[in-house]
């Protein structure tokens, strides 16, 4: 995140990293001023499902990394077509 200095250039520099690590990841702005990121892809799906700490862990790193409140409210695992993480500070 060097030279990152607001929440949006962070947001967009961890859906660069995920995409490339084959999230499929995009974010978009809320009308409540919060932003979203849309995972619409999960390749370590299987090893998640196995050990649901890999999903707990993962939100806490975009946490630490977007310096921001990080909720999930959609999860490939309990059935949803994506995951997606509502962030705000």
């Amino acid at each position: 995140m060097m030279g990152a200095t607001t929440l949006h250039e962070r947001l967009q520099r961890l859906t660069e990293i995920r995409t490339r690590e084959g999230y499929m990841a995009d974010w978009q702005q809320v009308d409540d001023g919060s932003l979203l990121l849309l995972e619409n892809h999960c390749p370590i799906c299987a090893a998640a499902a196995t050990c649901q700490g890999f999903c707990r862990a993962e939100r806490e790193v975009f946490s630490a990394v977007l310096e921001a409140n990080v909720e999930r409210t959609e999860h490939i695992l309990q059935g949803a077509r994506r995951c997606a993480y509502r962030i705000w500070l």
